[in-house]
């Protein structure tokens, strides 16, 4: 009767849950197609405005060799995510009222001119993969100039969208560990952490089913785990009480063998109260027009 009990449990749990058995299936199915869709559509760059080149080194910190394997190992990694990818180094004083009287500057904040000239140079060369000037992509300027050493990393379109401040400075961060000793390394270490951030064409949807998954994993073991443990000795069996296939209450009588009842008045403070705040946030628009988000590291 027990091993009839077990059965009769798991199949009434599987037919009352069978709907969304079903649905999460599909949704776990048509996550899988789309992420497999994702990683292997091909989709060309629509965006013929811009040069091609995508490595300009100002600052003279790359040799010929190490230009040329960072513009392959760029062109491999766009045509993967489908954004542009750039690198500018200069060196030059972006800070002061001298900067800004001698190179035309508009403040003379370093990291609002970082800003400035890296979103100016991505407008007027008109990058982005799918659409000049505000496209998708992302450019990082290096500054090597003595004491304003840093750089800014600006991102348009969907890595704009896609990049939470967090991720910028992951960014920055992966290019500090080597630039001092190695800005090869440093700048191919760029372009690596962009690509761990933006691929996400499977990860996300398999964390999505993930999600819808596992709730039902866990509700199936535990009704396994629940209608396999053995009832306990005193336990009242499901039919004790049932004669003739209807219910029969033995005893009818209610007694009421002790009561205490214990009160407790709870002080309240008529001088009690709460509060809250409030926050908020905005991006920079360049002079061209078009909207960027960025952040900056300075060393």
């Amino acid at each position: 009767m027990e091993e009839d009990f077990k059965k009769e449990a798991r199949k009434q749990y599987l037919h009352y849950f069978r709907f969304w058995f079903i649905g999460i299936g599909i949704l776990a199915a048509a996550c899988i197609a789309a992420a497999l869709s994702a990683r292997t559509r091909d989709m060309p760059r629509a965006n013929n405005e811009a040069p091609k080149e995508r490595v300009y080194d100002y600052a003279d910190v790359l040799t010929d060799a190490e230009e040329e394997d960072l513009r392959e190992y760029i062109a491999k990694t766009e045509r993967e995510l489908h954004i542009d990818i750039v690198l500018v180094t200069f060196s030059q004083s972006v800070e002061g009222q001298e900067a800004m009287e001698q190179h035309g500057l508009r403040s003379a904040d370093w990291e609002q001119n970082m800003r400035d000239l890296a979103d100016d140079f991505w407008d007027e060369n008109r990058y982005g993969y799918n659409k000049g000037f505000e496209g998708d992509g992302v450019l990082l300027l290096h500054n090597w100039y003595e004491g304003q050493n840093g750089e800014h990393l600006s991102t348009s379109g969907s890595v704009e969208q896609r990049f939470s401040v967090r991720d910028i400075d992951q960014v920055l961060y992966a290019v500090d560990d080597y630039y001092a000793t190695d800005p090869h390394r440093a700048y191919r270490a760029y372009v690596k952490e962009v690509a761990k951030l933006m691929d996400t064409s499977l990860s996300l949807p398999f964390s999505w089913g993930l999600v819808a998954i596992l709730p039902v994993i866990v509700a199936i073991i535990y009704a396994v785990s629940g209608a396999s443990q053995k009832k306990a000795e005193n336990t009242v069996a499901v039919n004790a009480y049932v004669a003739g296939g209807r219910p029969e209450l033995r005893n009818k009588e209610d007694m009421l063998i002790r009561k205490n009842v214990a009160a407790r008045k709870i002080e309240t403070d008529s001088g009690s109260g709460g509060g809250g705040h409030s926050g908020g946030g905005g991006h920079h628009t360049s002079s061209g027009g078009a909207s960027h988000g960025g952040g900056s590291h300075r060393h």
